[in-house]
């Protein structure tokens, strides 16, 4: 009997951990600090076993008692690292789906050497989306051609009938996560020209691009995709980006949170203080009751506009008292994210994937688009879209590596077909499909 150890029972690890426990010889203990997580994840399946701890402080230890044969690693991000250390001195392999970062990265060769296999960007995006690259430059490179043009963009949003309020969107995964990447750099090249955006200024370098059948979108940048070069193989693309989808006005809004640095962590004293009298602080106002008038101010907006609409709607005018005394303006909308953007029960959730390879065929003189789409829906009452997408590949990763059929050692990402071929393959059996075209130039 093979034994899994996950990391978190948050929002995307139902699908993860009942993926496995559908394996026969699989057992699965979770851990999470909160006992209905646990309960909500496990369904109390006679090969699951519950821990309720603290995963992330408590991670060596958990490791050292459960003696696992895997960890899959659902926790923030920012543990991917200590967890990929103690994974390496217990000598247990490793599937975590948030983006690869430097520290875990300097584990391959101890890794490799020691035969474990720590496979990471196995999500949606990143996950979904690298499987899927990986396999239109592999089928690009086998009929001859060359790479002119990389593209992928993929979003999480509320379908189109649970599209009910102005922001555009709704909270599938936590709002600090959210809220976070509101402050992401970028850099792109386009036609051979590197572009860095800082500190969120993605958000204002913003375009719209249609997706059939379901209409006009916004995209920006997201994160650093220059690596993917080398990471897919294709040195000789002019162009790679890698966005986010957001419904149209998305980043015109966060553009203007950035300006009044609703998303900085900068310790602030909030003893007596409204929502308003925050926003008016923001604005450079010590008078609470002109909050409105500063933030049109500072934005150079009316309160005719957009933005200034949803902050109305979020709450940010209103003369509530602030819940704690000290914290950061993260906090503030981080609080009235976590109240306002919230899904229904019976509300359906929307991850749109859509990658879009430009090749030159030499040999036949020929230039021809390869895109590949992924439109999935979340379960009314069920599974979210974004828990599908993201926790499914995890799950299918670690049965790969515990099965024996990924040869591969070391720090990996999903761009092996050993990986990718079998993952997108199951993917297809859980009804998570993309659908590919190829277009003439």
């Amino acid at each position: 009997m093979k034994r899994v150890l996950v990391f978190g029972a948050g929002r995307v690890a139902r699908p993860c951990v009942q993926y496995l426990l559908k394996q026969e010889g699989i057992e699965v203990t979770v851990v999470d600090a909160v006992p209905e997580n646990l309960a909500r994840v496990t369904e109390g399946h006679p090969r699951s076993r519950s821990v309720v701890a603290d995963a992330g402080k408590d991670s060596a230890g958990l490791i050292a008692s459960e003696k696992p044969d895997l960890v899959i690693n659902l926790l923030p991000p920012a543990f991917m690292a200590p967890v990929a250390r103690q994974c390496l001195e217990a000598g247990v392999n490793l599937v975590h789906p948030a983006y690869l970062d430097d520290e875990t990265l300097a584990l391959d060769a101890r890794a490799k050497a020691s035969g474990l296999v720590f496979l990471a960007e196995l999500g949606l995006d990143p996950g979904i989306d690298h499987m899927s690259a990986a396999r239109t430059v592999r089928r690009i490179r086998e009929a001859g051609g060359q790479v002119e043009s990389f593209r992928s963009v993929c979003g999480a949003l509320p379908s189109a009938e649970a599209n009910t309020n102005p922001w555009g969107y709704k909270l599938s995964w936590a709002p600090a996560s959210l809220i976070g990447a509101s402050k992401r750099d970028a850099r792109v090249k386009l036609e051979g020209e590197v572009y860095e955006w800082k500190g969120g200024k993605t958000y204002e370098h913003v375009h719209l691009e249609e997706i059939p059948p379901l209409g006009w979108f916004e995209v920006y940048a997201n994160a650093d995709s220059l690596p993917y070069l080398e990471r897919y193989g294709i040195p000789e693309a002019r162009t790679i980006y890698r966005g986010t989808i957001r419904y149209v006005g998305w980043c015109e809004t966060i553009a203007a949170m950035n300006a009044l640095h609703l998303v900085d962590e900068e310790p602030q004293d909030f003893r007596g203080m409204t929502v308003r009298g925050f926003m008016a602080k923001q604005a450079g106002e010590s008078d609470p009751s002109k909050a409105e008038e500063a933030v049109c101010r500072k934005l150079g907006i009316g309160r005719h506009s957009a933005v200034y609409e949803r902050f109305e709607w979020l709450g940010l005018f209103e003369d509530r008292p602030l819940p704690f005394e000290k914290g950061t303006a993260r906090d503030v909308i981080s609080l009235l994210f976590g109240e306002k953007l919230v899904y229904t029960e019976k509300e359906r959730d929307l991850v749109i994937l859509k990658d879009e390879v430009v090749a030159h065929y030499p040999g036949i003189g020929r230039r021809v688009r390869h895109t590949s789409t992924l439109i999935d829906y979340g379960i009314p009452g069920g599974d979210t879209s974004i828990a599908r997408t993201t926790g499914l590949p995890p799950a299918i990763g670690a049965r790969l590596i515990l099965e024996g059929k990924v040869s591969a050692a070391g720090v990996l990402a999903p761009v092996l077909p050993e990986i990718y071929e079998p993952c997108l393959k199951a993917l297809e059996g859980e009804g998570i499909t993309l659908e590919e075209s190829s277009e003439s130039l």
